[in-house]
């Protein structure tokens, strides 16, 4: 197993204090890292999680993050939006990239709207699985979203309709894409297998995928192939830039083969229709 270093250890101990309530021991960090740590939670969007965490360690001998590295999170708190799960996480509007389980989601989509009995938490479970997916495959940061995951189930589990929710997964063929969050949760923020009723099974060793989820930068922005018009009219890549794009999202056609190679092939077709407009 792939070690993480006592800063990484630090990080999701505190975001498990911030967002779970619970306290795992944490080491002592020099200025540097405590300001590289504070760095880390605004990048993933983690800032008032962060903030939480600390306050549940403010007495351990070992907290002796700096005053100023204080006051860098108080400005930050300022600009950060608090937001309900439902203002972040919309199943009206959800999609996915293969045509065949897009198809399948928006009948599920319209047949629970128009439900008399619909499973509003059911709904908001699948939401967080559904944009995790989409976080994940397209190189977004997606740690945030693996702990609302958490959050909710810790909070509204118990109203969740999980037999739906696991034939929802199964009818888009996102059974193991919600596996790995899932495994994620168990991982790193020390959810049992007995508060994810939705997944059919753990995935093997998860740890460097999670070490990856919070080291790595958000890529989003790179397209696949980074395509444009020279000016002799051909088309040209930047190839570096395109294995980067590729290589990150085809590392996880194991959990959705037909949502991986979709993803790719439309982020292709949607640069080829930019340069003809």
């Amino acid at each position: 197993m792939q070690k993480a270093n006592i800063l990484t250890i630090n990080f999701l101990h505190l975001l498990r204090g911030g967002a779970f309530e619970e306290t795992k021991p944490i080491g002592l960090l020099s200025a540097y890292k405590w300001a590289k740590l504070v760095s880390l939670a605004a990048k993933h969007g983690l800032t008032q999680i962060l903030a939480s965490g600390l306050e549940r360690y403010y007495y351990d001998d070992n907290m002796n993050i700096p005053a100023q590295q204080i006051d860098v999170i108080k400005e930050q708190l300022k600009t950060v939006p608090t937001a309900g799960f439902s203002d972040l996480y919309d199943f009206s509007k959800l999609h996915l990239q293969s045509k065949k389980y897009n198809t399948q989601l928006q009948q599920i989509i319209h047949s629970e709207y128009t439900d008399e009995e619909k499973s509003y938490e059911t709904m908001q479970v699948m939401a967080i699985i559904i944009v995790n997916v989409d976080h994940i495959l397209t190189g977004k940061s997606y740690l945030k979203g693996i702990i609302d995951l958490g959050r909710y189930l810790r909070i509204e589990g118990g109203k969740v309709d999980f037999v739906k929710l696991e034939n929802w997964l199964s009818k888009c063929g996102m059974t193991k894409m919600a596996n790995l969050q899932g495994s994620l949760l168990i991982t790193g923020f020390g959810f049992s297998r007995e508060e994810l009723p939705f997944m059919t099974r753990p995935e093997k060793d998860v740890w460097p995928e999670l070490l990856r989820a919070i080291s790595s930068d958000d890529i989003s922005h790179i397209r696949p192939w980074q395509l444009h018009e020279n000016t002799g009219g051909f088309l040209v890549g930047n190839p570096s830039t395109a294995m980067r794009s590729i290589r990150h999202t085809f590392r996880y056609r194991r959990y959705s083969a037909r949502e991986t190679f979709s993803t790719i092939y439309r982020g292709i077709m949607k640069e080829l229709s930019e340069i003809e407009e």
